[in-house]
C-alpha cells in the first residue's frame, strides 16, 4: 500500500508531459453486450429504487424543507399572508440541545475470555505465586525450618520444587496483561486519530453533524459516508476531502490530456486555464499530498437502499445501496478518466430530481453547454462489490471490485433518524417538521384571519345617498383632530342623523387564541410554549412538569444520536487499523504510539478493539438536574465502603465544565490537606506557651479555632426537596 502520510513532495518539473488515458473518439463507446446488459440492469434497479422512495418519501422531503424555511407553503408565503415560523424556531433549539460540542470517542476493549489456566480469583494467583516459588517448612511453634529432603551427593538441604502448573499460570496472567496494556496504548492512538481527522474534514466536523441532525429533524433521515481517501486519488464526494493538492493535480491531468490530444483550440479559455495552473504546482516548493478517512454528508435524497430494506436505521434487508452524484462532464473525466460527452443522460440544475426531464445531448454539443451527469455509486453487498455508473452511459465508469472501504457490516452509508415507528410500507420514519405541519398551518391560519378581522374592523361611516355632497365629504374624511367642520344639512336637522358610524362585529380573543395549538406542539413534538418564546398563564409546577417532558423526549433524540456516532467512530476505528500503516500513525499521533506492523494482527486486533462515543459528550446536558442528583447523594456515597473517590470527582468537574486532565495530578494531596500542610508551616510564631502556640497542641492545634457554620448548597430549583 502507498504510504499514508502528510507527505510534502517535492513539485515536478513539468505536468504537461503526463501521459493520457485511453479514450474513445467516438460519441459512443463500443461496450460489449453482456457487460452493457449489466450496466443496464443496475441502471434500471437504482431506478426502481428511486421511484420507490421517491413517490411519497422524497415528496414528502420537499414539503418539510419549504415548510422548514419559510414557516408556510409556498403559495402562502406568495400571497403575503401572516406566517409566524414556529417549525424553524424548535428545530434551532432541538439541535443546539443535541449537538453543542465534538464528541469524545473513548476506545475500549470488548470483553473476552483470555485466561484459559486462572479462574480469575485473586486468591488462586496468591496461591500460584506461593506454589511457584515454595518456601522450607518451618516449625510453627519455634520458626525454626524443618528438616527436609537432601542432596544424597553433597548431603546439603535441597529446595523444594516449584508447582510447573503454578509457574504456567502466572505466565499466562503476565502474558495477558501485557497483551491488554498494548490494546489499551493502541486504543489511546485510535482516540488521537479520531480527533485529529474529525478537525481535518473540510467544511468542519462539527458543523457537517449540526447540519446533518437538522437535516433529520427536516427530512427524517440524514447520511453519513465514510470514504477514505487516497494519495492522488480524487473522489467524487467533493466536500469529503482532506484538505490537500489532489484535486488540483487531477485537474491538471485532465487538461493536458485534452491538449494533448488536440480537443482544444489555441486561444480557448482552456488553455489558458491549464497554463496558470501549470505555473502554480510548478512555483510550489512541495506539495501537500494526504490519505486518512474522511466523512462525506449527501442530501437525504442522494443516498437510498434498495426496495428490499426493511429497516433504515440498520439497513436490515437491504441488498443494495445507492449514492448518486450530479457532476459535469469534466468532473467525470477529471475523477474517473471517462469521457461520456454524447452518451449520458443530461439534467439541469433544477430538474436533476425528475427522471422525466432527462434528456441525451449531442455528440457535436458544446462541452460548456452542458448540464448535468447523474453518477451512481452502487454498494452491492450480495456480490461484496463496488461499482459506478452513470445514467445513460452503457459502461461502467468504476469498475466491479472489492470496495476500498471494508467494513463488517459493508456499507459505509450511516442513516441518522429520529421518531421512529413501525410502518411495513414506509420504512423512512415522519421529520419532526411532518409531525408538526398541521399546528404550524392552523398557527398561520389564526394569525392571518385576526389580522383580517382587525383590518375588517377598522372604523366606517354611512350616509344616506345624496345627503352629502362631495365638499361635505372631503371635510369629513381629511379632518384634523378637534376640527370644527361645517356641512350642509336641513334646518334643524341632527348631524349625526346623516353620517352615522358603520357597526361591526368585535373581535372576539377567543376565535384567534393559539394556546391549544401549543398544547397540541407539546404532546407533538415535547416543545412547550415557553421554548419556543411565549409564556402562558400555566403554574411554575406546570412549565417544571412540562420541561421534564421535553427532557425525557429530548432524551431519546440523544441516544439516537450517540448510537449513530458510535457507529461512525467504530467503523472509523477499524479503516484506520486495516489501512493506515504505523509510519503515518507516527507522524500524526507521535513516536509514542501504539501501531501493529503486520496486517494480519491489525485485522485480529481489529476485532479486539472498539472505539465508541462517550455517552452524552456530544451535547449539551442538563447540568442542573444533573448536579442536583450529585449533591442529593454524596452524603451517602462518603459514608460507603470501598468506592473510588475519582469516579465522582470526574464527573463533577465535566459538570462544572472543567477540564478534568488538567485538573488531576497524580499523587497530589487533597486541596484541605493542603491547607492544613501550609498553616502549619509557620504562620504564626511560636510562643513556647502549648496554651498559646496552636504549633505545640499535637495534630489538631492549628485547627482548634471556632469555625464559621457551613453552608450547604440548597437543591435547584427546579428539584424541590421532598419538605418543600
Amino acid at each position: 500500500m502507498v504510504d499514508d502520510t502528510l507527505d510534502m513532495k517535492p513539485a515536478p518539473a513539468a505536468y504537461g508531459a503526463m501521459a493520457p488515458k485511453e479514450r474513445s473518439d467516438d460519441a459512443k463507446p463500443e461496450v460489449d453486450p453482456a457487460r452493457a446488459k449489466l450496466v443496464a440492469e443496475w441502471l434500471k434497479r437504482a431506478k426502481r429504487a428511486r421511484a420507490h422512495w421517491g413517490k411519497d418519501v422524497f415528496k414528502r422531503m420537499d414539503e418539510c424543507q419549504q415548510l422548514a424555511s419559510e414557516g408556510a407553503a409556498r403559495d402562502w408565503v406568495e400571497a403575503g399572508n401572516y406566517v409566524v415560523p414556529v417549525i424553524v424556531r424548535h428545530i434551532n433549539q432541538a439541535v443546539a440541545q443535541l449537538y453543542a460540542k465534538n464528541p469524545k470517542a473513548v476506545a475500549k476493549r470488548k470483553k473476552r475470555l483470555m485466561y484459559t489456566l486462572w479462574d480469575g480469583r485473586p486468591d488462586s494467583l496468591q496461591a500460584a505465586m506461593e506454589a511457584a516459588n515454595p518456601q522450607p517448612p518451618v516449625d510453627p511453634l519455634t520458626g525454626m525450618p524443618l528438616p527436609g529432603p537432601t542432596d544424597p551427593v553433597t548431603g546439603a538441604p535441597m529446595a523444594p520444587e516449584p508447582d510447573p502448573n503454578a509457574i504456567a499460570l502466572i505466565e499466562e496472567i503476565a502474558a495477558v496483561r501485557e497483551q491488554n496494556d498494548m490494546i489499551d496504548r493502541m486504543g489511546k492512538t485510535q482516540e488521537l486519530l479520531w480527533s485529529y481527522f474529525t478537525t481535518e474534514q473540510s467544511g468542519g466536523f462539527k458543523q457537517q453533524v449540526k447540519a446533518a441532525i437538522r437535516r433529520t429533524k427536516v427530512n427524517g433521515v440524514s447520511w453519513c459516508k465514510l470514504v477514505f481517501q487516497r494519495e492522488l486519488q480524487p473522489r467524487p464526494e467533493i466536500g469529503a476531502q482532506i484538505d490537500d493538492t489532489t484535486q488540483q493535480i487531477a485537474r491538471l491531468e485532465q487538461l493536458g490530456r485534452e491538449s494533448d490530444e488536440g480537443e482544444t483550440a489555441e486561444d480557448s479559455a482552456r488553455i489558458e486555464e491549464l497554463r496558470l495552473l501549470l505555473q502554480q504546482m510548478q512555483n510550489q516548493e512541495a506539495i501537500v499530498v494526504r490519505e486518512g478517512p474522511v466523512f462525506d454528508w449527501p442530501r437525504s435524497k442522494d443516498m437510498y437502499p434498495d426496495e428490499k430494506c426493511r429497516h433504515l436505521k440498520t439497513l436490515f434487508g437491504a441488498q443494495a445501496l445507492f449514492h448518486e452524484f450530479m457532476l459535469t462532464t469534466d468532473e467525470v473525466e477529471s475523477i474517473y478518466g471517462v469521457d461520456v460527452c454524447g452518451s449520458y443522460t443530461e439534467f439541469k440544475g433544477d430538474d436533476r430530481d425528475d427522471d422525466e426531464k432527462g434528456v441525451r445531448p449531442s455528440a457535436n454539443d458544446d462541452n460548456t453547454s452542458k448540464g448535468l451527469a447523474r453518477v451512481i455509486e452502487v454498494q452491492d453487498k450480495r456480490n461484496g462489490q463496488f461499482l459506478t455508473i452513470c445514467e445513460g452511459y452503457p459502461d461502467f465508469l468504476k469498475e466491479p471490485a472489492e470496495p476500498d472501504v471494508r467494513l463488517e457490516r459493508f456499507f459505509t452509508g450511516f442513516p441518522l433518524v429520529f421518531n421512529e415507528t413501525e410502518n411495513e410500507k414506509c420504512i423512512y420514519p415522519s421529520s419532526d417538521v411532518w409531525l408538526m405541519r398541521h399546528l404550524q398551518f392552523e398557527y398561520n391560519r389564526k394569525r392571518e384571519a385576526l389580522r383580517e378581522h382587525c383590518i375588517a374592523a377598522a372604523p366606517n361611516y354611512v350616509a344616506r345617498k345624496g345627503a352629502l355632497d362631495k365638499t361635505d365629504r372631503s371635510a369629513l374624511q381629511g379632518a384634523k383632530a378637534h376640527e370644527v367642520i361645517e356641512v350642509k344639512t336641513a334646518v334643524n336637522e341632527d348631524p349625526s342623523a346623516v353620517v352615522k358610524r358603520l357597526e361591526k362585529a368585535n373581535i372576539d380573543p377567543n376565535l384567534y387564541e393559539v394556546e391549544q395549538v401549543f398544547s397540541d406542539m407539546q404532546r407533538v413534538s415535547g416543545a412547550q410554549e415557553a421554548n419556543l418564546g411565549g409564556t402562558s398563564d400555566g403554574t411554575a409546577t406546570e412549565s417544571t412538569i412540562a420541561e421534564q417532558s421535553r427532557t425525557v423526549s429530548l432524551s431519546e433524540n440523544v441516544d439516537d444520536l450517540d448510537e449513530w456516532l458510535s457507529d461512525i467512530a467504530a467503523a472509523t476505528g477499524q479503516l484506520m487499523m486495516l489501512e493506515m500503516t504505523k509510519e503515518t500513525v507516527q507522524q500524526i499521533v507521535g513516536p509514542g504510539a501504539v501501531w501493529p506492523d503486520m496486517q494480519a494482527s491489525r485485522e485480529e486486533i481489529a476485532m479486539d478493539l472498539l472505539l465508541e462515543i462517550k455517552a452524552g459528550s456530544s451535547g449539551r446536558p442538563n447540568a442542573a438536574a444533573e448536579l442536583a442528583k450529585l449533591e442529593r447523594a454524596m452524603p451517602y456515597i462518603v459514608q460507603m465502603p470501598d468506592m473510588n473517590p475519582k469516579v465522582f470527582a470526574k464527573r463533577y468537574l465535566e459538570l462544572l465544565d472543567i477540564d478534568v486532565e488538567d485538573a488531576f495530578v497524580e499523587g497530589l494531596p487533597s486541596i484541605t490537606a493542603i491547607n492544613a500542610m501550609m498553616a502549619k508551616g509557620g504562620v504564626q510564631a511560636g510562643t513556647g506557651d502549648p496554651a498559646t502556640d496552636p504549633n505545640a497542641q499535637g495534630q489538631q492545634g492549628g485547627q482548634n479555632a471556632a469555625q464559621q457554620p457551613g453552608r450547604q448548597a440548597g437543591p435547584q430549583a427546579a428539584f424541590p426537596t421532598g419538605n418543600a
